[in-house]
């Protein structure tokens, strides 16, 4: 089955006000509508839910669908289990097992739990700074990824452990990076196969798209890899030099029109991989600068990095 969200738009509407959900057979090379569902405004974003549900992001509202097939002569239903008013327009809808994510025209990131067999839609936690989202994904069950319209990635995790109830609804910010390009999706993936080592797993790993045609990756790494490769990227800036004076840290920086923050949590994978074209000297200048950590001569270094670079 494939499911197609649209929308009637009319001149004097500033937004829609009626819809569809569209549901065609795929057979023999061919789609056949079999059942066609009309809603009360525009279907911005459509995900599916276990074996028979749908989510549909439908202007201000996150609705969950129950898929009922034909049988004994009765035509195919969409039915409305379940619906959450409450954002601005739904853009965004990712799905992780129950959980639900939201990525909203303004309203930033909001988390969901979902059951289709009782027909409830409960919110867990919600981002309450302003952010036009452009593109949302999980990274685990109580870590989410963002893109917004300033060109900028936030991560926002899930406070679980919060002794109040005020603070387990909240979502805090826990990393903000200036990523330079307009982030249209993510996906799941890899660019290339990743081999891991014995016993170790692979890294978790998604891919991006964005608006001038740039494929990028983001990985998910440890925090003993994180924490070595952010003291590598420092002695980077150190050795290679902005373009014009402009800093690294400038340009990495989150900002938006609300406010400019240092980058925290994220690393440039870019910066990190310029370190296998310097020249031996500057390989050198940068390990020293590391003070002799584990793993940090020029050649563990290089092959650390190496290894991170096949990701793509």
């Amino acid at each position: 089955l494939l499911v197609v969200g649209t929308a009637f738009v009319r001149t004097d509407e500033p937004e829609p006000t009626a819809g569809r959900i569209l549901v065609f057979d795929v057979s023999d090379r061919s789609l056949e509508l079999v059942c066609e569902h009309r809603v009360k405004g525009a279907t911005y974003a459509l995900e599916a839910i276990g074996s028979n549900g749908l989510l549909a992001g439908v202007n201000n509202k996150l609705q969950l669908y129950e898929w009922a097939p034909s049988s004994a002569g009765s035509t195919p239903t969409l039915r409305l289990r379940a619906e959450h008013v409450g954002h601005i327009i739904v853009l965004f809808i990712a799905v992780r097992g129950d959980f639900i994510l939201v990525g909203d025209l303004m309203k930033s990131l909001t988390v969901y739990q979902c059951s289709l067999s009782s027909g409830t839609i409960v919110e867990l936690a919600r981002d309450y700074n302003s952010h036009w989202m452009t593109s949302i994904a999980f990274l685990d069950d109580d870590t989410y990824l963002g893109a917004e319209n300033s060109h900028n990635l936030i991560v926002a995790k899930k406070n679980a452990d919060a002794t109040t109830d005020d603070d387990r609804g909240r979502l805090e910010v826990v990393g903000e990076f200036h990523l330079g390009e307009f982030v249209n999706r993510f996906r799941r993936g890899s660019l290339a196969m990743q081999v891991a080592e014995a016993g170790t797993a692979p890294l978790p790993t998604l891919l991006y798209g964005t608006v001038n045609g740039v494929l990028g990756l983001i990985a998910s790494l440890p925090e003993d890899d994180f924490n070595l490769l952010l003291e590598v990227q420092k002695q980077l800036t150190k050795v290679i030099k902005g373009v014009g004076g402009f800093t690294h840290k400038d340009w990495r920086a989150f900002s938006n029109d609300r406010k400019t923050v240092d980058s925290s949590n994220v690393l440039d994978g870019d910066l990190i991989e310029s370190f296998l074209s310097l020249n031996p000297q500057e390989m050198a200048q940068v390990c020293e600068g590391l003070g002799g950590l584990p793993g940090t001569s020029v050649e563990e270094l290089t092959k650390r990095i190496e290894d991170l670079a096949r990701l793509h």
